[in-house]
């Protein structure tokens, strides 16, 4: 295998366009904080039931964080999960979720005709596989589950994987896509609509009716956090309630192409689909700031060349995703930091998918003060039964990145909430183990919840 890989997503050779800082204060009817594919989404919803006053902001530039690193998978088939919901929220709960799932594959087809976009959308099929005979249980309770959502799920040994599996469950009419050819035609048309998009603005703090941004304040009628991590968590402790975690992706030419999109079922497991006549290969998922090994980009390597022999990896990087502990995001009205606030976070790695969920929910809340499907995404829907293993596992290792700061000071301390952060030398960045703050090699914030930058970096020499 030749290595010829860039360190960046593959989505990133297309050039998004470039906006101005916001500049002095302003006003608007709908302030949307976050220019990824959610905050473009949610605009665009807006705007097309006719909200006119629409502002964007983003730290960065568009479409830099989440939406570059995404596997951009369309799917309503989110590991092996209906057969817990129908569990846990009943016939009527999980039918909410599923529905919203499957009408953003259906919007985002919509979308692509109506506007005319060209961004490589697939219809395809969508499979969880397994290769441990423990997890055919599991998989037979899901294709039951799905069925009796409504849904035409199925289960089959044959795949096109370059090995065997005992099962997987295939869900039909889901989709793949380039997600920033399609998020360059909606920002394009979101600002021939007069929709106003300030980059490089980072919002600081919010209450009903203003957004505080290092370059002015915003007074507005209705705010949508849709920021990878809420930048205003505080209010609820919604720190407590997610989780961040990193996967590593790459890109291999030379070793086909796949027709369907197949992920592992077990967590950190393999994920695969065709694009342009290559395979987007990645997996090794792990807590942010938990995992100290520096070889997950080698092990990316090694397992690819194991399993096509003749392919070069062309690109590879890395993506960061908030994670709930009961696997279903957090959309909707935000009361505990205020009236007209809104929140779209923890999208659990299928941000494409949720993202337009997220839109659809939150532009109907807005317009019409309900959606069909609140209560299911909502902050306050409570433990479900699927939250105690996870929630009680991760808030181990907040208590120990809590406690870790207290030992000889020779690393950095979080500006968060006061955890130790870990260096990542594999992506040269301090990663905070607690909430999954990501700092540079200098102590700049690349990803929150902390807004501060680092405050003792100049007493470590990173190796």
């Amino acid at each position: 295998m030749v290595l010829e890989k860039i360190r960046q997503s593959v989505w990133q050779q297309e050039e998004m366009p470039r906006h101005n800082p916001l500049r002095g204060d302003t006003q608007a009817d709908a302030v949307i904080v976050g220019g990824g594919m959610c905050g473009l989404l949610c605009a665009y919803f807006l705007y097309r039931k006719g909200v006119e006053n629409i502002i964007l902001i983003d730290a960065g530039e568009l479409c830099g964080g989440v939406t570059a690193g995404t596997t951009a998978k369309i799917t309503s088939q989110h590991g092996l999960l209906y057969h817990k919901l129908l569990k846990g929220l009943g016939l009527e709960g999980a039918q909410k979720v599923l529905a919203a799932n499957q009408n953003a594959i259906q919007h985002f087809g919509e979308i692509i005709r109506r506007e005319r976009i060209d961004c490589g959308f697939t219809p395809c099929n969508s499979w969880v596989y397994t290769t441990d005979e423990q997890n055919l249980p599991s998989m037979e309770e899901e294709v039951s589950a799905v069925q009796k959502l409504g849904m035409d799920a199925a289960f089959d040994r044959k795949t096109e994987l370059p090995f065997d599996i005992l099962g997987a469950v295939r869900f039909p009419h889901q989709a793949s896509f380039h997600p920033l050819k399609f998020a360059l035609h909606i920002s394009e048309i979101l600002t021939g609509a007069g929709c106003k998009i300030y980059t490089h603005t980072k919002a600081t703090a919010a209450k009903a009716g203003i957004v505080y941004t290092e370059k002015g304040n915003i007074r507005c009628k209705h705010i949508i956090s849709a920021s990878h991590y809420p930048f205003i968590d505080k209010h609820s402790l919604l720190f407590t309630q997610i989780y961040q975690s990193r996967s590593y992706l790459s890109l291999l030419q030379g070793a086909g192409t796949l027709k369907d999109m197949y992920v592992d079922c077990e967590d950190g497991g393999l994920t695969f689909r065709g694009w342009d006549g290559m395979i987007l290969f990645g997996g090794y998922d792990h807590k942010t700031g938990q995992d100290r090994k520096e070889d997950h980009y080698q092990g990316l390597e090694k397992e690819a060349r194991r399993l096509y022999p003749t392919a070069n990896v062309q690109y590879m990087w890395s993506a960061q995703d908030c994670m709930t502990h009961d696997r279903i995001p957090y959309i909707g009205r935000y009361n505990s930091a205020g009236e007209n606030i809104y929140i779209a976070t923890g999208f659990n790695k299928w941000g494409m998918t949720a993202s337009m969920a997220a839109a659809e929910i939150i532009a109907d809340l807005i317009t019409t003060g309900r959606s069909a499907a609140e209560d299911a995404f909502s902050l306050g829907r409570g433990d479900i039964g699927l939250q105690a293993g996870s929630f009680f596992k991760n808030a181990a290792g907040i208590a120990g990145g809590f406690l870790s700061h207290m030992l000889p000071p020779v690393k950095p301390v979080c500006t968060h909430m006061g955890c130790a952060v870990e260096w990542n030398g594999e992506e040269e960045t301090w990663d905070c183990s607690c909430h999954g703050s990501r700092f540079d090699a200098e102590g700049s914030v690349i990803s929150g919840p902390a807004q501060k930058p680092l405050e003792r970096l100049r007493e470590i020499e990173p190796s």
